[in-house]
């Protein structure tokens, strides 16, 4: 959690510093006001994770489908909050300090998922640099699951959950009307918890995998597709390699300004 928030703290005072500069250089000033957006966003990816201090390796699964509340102040900054259901699917973890012994296979997992994002982008004739920084919190809802093969009954219980954060630089084309490709390079750092109880007759147990992602970086590509005043429409795919294999993720995002 210390290395999420001093990422967090250097991007958001990177993000002002040219901010400053900028607006140092540009006059007169735009008056402060604010511009609503509202939006519905979807993404599905895969990250290889690693468990048992990073001796296992397996994949998670994810996707999830949210709403956006966006608003743009006048001078480009993009604040956004991030809210939906979002399903992990955990494959293989394998769990050796409870009563028995199990190899978690639960298919997906549904729960909550919470975000927000800070993005800025500054123009430079036909191109836009700017940043973008965001997280993201899945919360997996509590699950229960009969454990077969047993002369008595047995229960099991799992509460996932995971974070995301990623953060880096974004390099746009602005010398279309209505179409803006662009290019991220971005730290992207994921850890969570696994929890899972086991209860049979008076035996319980419970054991927790720490999880953490094996990418660390990752080189995206994308384009915004401008409708109207009113309607924009954005595409996202992300490369993550790491050693011994790679990773990826597609985010779709539909929105609506008033």
């Amino acid at each position: 959690m210390k290395k999420i928030i001093t990422v967090l703290f250097f991007w958001l005072f990177l993000f002002s510093s040219v901010s400053l500069v900028t607006a140092q250089q540009t006059t007169p000033t735009e008056p402060f006001r604010f511009q609503f957006r509202l939006g519905v966003e979807a993404e599905i990816f895969k990250r290889d994770i690693t468990w048992d201090e990073a001796q296992s390796v397996t994949p998670l699964n994810s996707y999830f489908t949210a709403l956006r509340l966006e608003a743009e102040v006048a001078d480009g900054y993009v604040f956004s909050l991030i809210g939906g259901y979002a399903s992990s699917n955990y494959k293989s973890l394998i769990f050796r300090q409870l009563p028995f012994s199990i190899e978690f296979e639960g298919g997906g997992l549904g729960g909550t998922l919470f975000g927000a994002e800070v993005s800025k982008v500054f123009p430079f004739d036909s191109f836009g640099v700017g940043g973008q920084v965001r997280f993201l919190s899945y919360s997996g809802s509590e699950k229960k699951w009969l454990i077969p093969d047993l002369a008595v009954e047995g229960e099991l219980k799992s509460t996932p959950s995971w974070h995301e954060l990623s953060a880096g630089p974004v390099l746009a084309y602005l010398g279309y009307e209505n179409f803006i490709p662009f290019l991220s390079v971005q730290y992207n750092y994921l850890s969570g918890k696994f929890i899972l109880r086991e209860l049979i007759e008076n035996l319980t147990g419970e054991e927790t995998k720490e999880i953490k992602a094996k990418a660390k970086f990752s080189l995206s590509a994308g384009a915004t597709f401008i409708f109207s005043s009113h309607l924009s429409f954005r595409g996202q795919a992300a490369y993550l390699p790491h050693k011994g294999g790679s990773d990826w993720s597609l985010n779709l995002r539909g929105i609506f300004s008033f």
